[in-house]
């Protein structure tokens, strides 16, 4: 299910600099898909947590209310992995050892 998961995200470009995985947790959990996409300045990272959260805060009961929340924080997390990943990987390359330059 990650690897599903990461193929998602992969296509989604890094921020800028590197994010701290905890936080973007605490952020999606708390304020969804809101903060994540103040953190890594996409539309995706803003649209993609709320309407999860909205869709299940709609359903009887606090149970979509906390897993909204949940959800939130895991793709917080998971977004920050991966973009720290991405930016790793990509300050290798652009250091011109490894393309000649």
């Amino acid at each position: 299910m990650l690897e599903q998961v990461a193929r998602v995200m992969n296509p989604l470009p890094p921020a800028r600099t590197t994010k701290k995985a905890w936080l973007a947790f605490v952020l999606g959990f708390l304020f969804s898909g809101i903060a994540l996409g103040i953190c890594f300045r996409n539309w995706v990272d803003l649209v993609v947590p709320t309407v999860i959260w909205l869709a299940l805060s709609a359903a009887p009961g606090d149970t979509g209310f906390w897993e909204g929340g949940v959800i939130g924080g895991l793709l917080g997390l998971l977004r920050a992995i991966n973009t720290n990943e991405k930016l790793s990987a990509g300050r290798t390359l652009r250091s011109g050892y490894l393309l000649g330059v």
